[in-house]
């Protein structure tokens, strides 16, 4: 499907989300390619004077072999390596090239908000559905490439999965299962005659490109990602599905699951960065507290060392004459000495303001730091409690809106 139509003069931009599967020996070529690390490009849409300009969400380390290696291990994962079996799994999102300029792009130039925000959306996408368990944790690669002719997303990841599927034997009356003439057991079928299969936990994960996609919808997975794309993010910019065939199924029971633990996550994320940027506004008003602290101290030093050699002249032309300063001499004197006295004593008096809202201040970044700490120990150990947490603080949000009780009569 291309990308972009134009129906009676106005102009049409379609999603495009394409997957492709790559086997083991892919890793070294498709790792330089997307990471730019090659010291000669076989994609000669790629302009290397504008690659600075691209980005990541997440970088391999080492290398996308090396990374791949890194992932395998940190999940504990099986792979059955043969020639044809998938190992990684890329995906790309983009559109037209219009799409692209009506939202401000300009080759060369860095990517404007909108466009920021289209593929961070995307990212987060790809994260609910094709995430081990709405995680980066089976993500190798995730790059905005802005050096080519269009700029798109460009994600590796491996399909893993820990759930395996088994074969439904027929039993008879007794509960004993029922076996051919050749003693073999007979697997049972559902209504329409299909052959019935059972979800199991495997012993440890494993890369299965097959059963990744059987966990999404089967023969249909694909049209659903496509409706999917479509009804999370790409309408939100404008983007058309392009045309749906009779494949288009409901959600199936495990995207429905992926969508709510990628919103619980979403709404628990969102709520740490709230604490967060609370304790940063703090602290930044505490660090500019201790500044001006330091400023008045400075202040009140330089008034007081201006203030003592006045006395001191004083005092001293007094002891050397044993007479009173000219008349002449005095209102200028007492006026420049309750001068500097008055500035003393507004720059003691300002420092002790700002002493108590830097002590308001520590106190509230403490509050806030200790608020912090204990979501992300419930994000960690009780993230069920946390939900908990976040769904009471919801209605009570909703019954101060609708009900017309005073705030302290449900406080109570």
């Amino acid at each position: 499907m291309h990308p972009k139509k134009h129906i009676g003069g106005t102009h049409i931009s379609y999603q495009v989300l394409r997957i492709e599967k790559f086997s083991k020996g892919d890793l070294g070529k498709i790792g330089a390619e997307t990471e730019r690390t090659a010291r000669q490009n076989r994609n000669e849409d790629i302009d290397s004077s504008r690659t600075p300009l691209n980005y990541y969400f997440k970088k391999s380390e080492g290398g996308l072999n090396a990374q791949w290696k890194k992932t395998v291990q940190a999940l504990n994962a099986t792979f059955k390596e043969t020639k044809k079996a998938v190992a990684f799994e890329g995906v790309i999102i983009t559109s037209d090239r219009a799409f692209f300029e009506n939202l401000g792009y300009v080759p060369g130039e860095p990517l404007p908000y909108e466009l920021q925000k289209f593929f961070a959306d995307s990212y987060l996408f790809l994260l609910q559905e094709i995430g081990y368990h709405g995680t980066d944790k089976n993500i190798l690669s995730a790059a905005v490439h802005l050096d080519e002719t269009t700029p798109h997303l460009q994600l590796y990841y491996l399909p893993v999965v820990d759930e395996g599927r088994r074969k439904v034997y027929a039993k008879d009356a007794d509960g004993k299962v029922l076996r051919n003439e050749k003693g073999s057991p007979v697997q049972a079928k559902d209504k329409n005659g299909r052959s019935l299969y059972e979800r199991t936990q495997l012993e440890q994960p494993k890369i299965c490109s097959s059963e990744f996609w059987e966990q999404r919808g089967a023969q249909s997975s694909f049209a659903n990602l496509q409706d999917e794309y479509q009804e999370q993010v790409a309408r939100y910019y404008s983007l058309e599905r392009g045309e749906v065939g009779s494949s288009k199924k409901h959600t199936t029971k495990y995207q429905w699951q992926k969508r709510q633990q990628g919103r619980e996550l979403a709404e628990q994320t969102e709520a740490l960065k709230q604490i967060q940027f609370r304790a940063e506004l703090a602290e930044g008003r505490q660090a500019h507290a201790e500044r001006e602290a330091e400023r008045l101290e400075s202040e009140r030093e330089r008034l007081t060392r201006e203030v003592a050699p006045l006395t001191a002249a004083a005092e001293t032309f007094k002891g050397a004459t044993g007479k009173k300063p000219d008349k002449r001499q005095i209102p200028a004197l007492i006026a420049e000495n309750a001068r500097l006295a008055k500035e003393l004593e507004y720059s003691h008096k300002d420092q002790t303001e700002l002493y108590t809202e830097l002590q308001k201040s520590q106190k509230e970044n403490a509050a806030l730091q200790k608020d912090a700490d204990t979501l992300r120990t419930l994000q960690a150990h009780a993230p069920e409690k946390l939900q908990e947490v976040i769904d009471v603080a919801k209605r009570r949000r909703e019954d101060t809106r609708t009900s017309p009780r005073s705030h302290s009569s449900w406080t109570k």
